[in-house]
């Protein structure tokens, strides 16, 4: 009886991997919560993702929190290069 279990879960997770893997999950769970009643359409209100911050172009100096021993000076890094 407890391999019936097992052998459901695992015949489970294959479908949803090789459904996956052929892009065909999302219009499948889609279908599904049509069935059942609990299939909300996607907000199609944006055109673009709301309130997108940029990644920061500019390098950040860390070495402010650093004790003096470890930091870095100016001159030995010019020195390295």
């Amino acid at each position: 009886m407890n391999l019936n279990w097992f052998y459901l879960h695992v015949a489970l997770a294959l479908i949803v991997l090789v459904k996956d893997y052929n892009g065909t999950l999302e219009g499948s769970l889609d279908r599904f919560e049509q069935k059942i009643g609990l299939y909300t359409p996607p907000d199609s209100s944006y055109e673009e993702v709301p309130y997108y911050i940029p990644p920061i172009q500019e390098e950040v100096d860390s070495t402010f929190i650093l004790p003096d021993s470890l930091q870095i000076k100016k001159e030995e890094n010019e020195n390295r290069n």
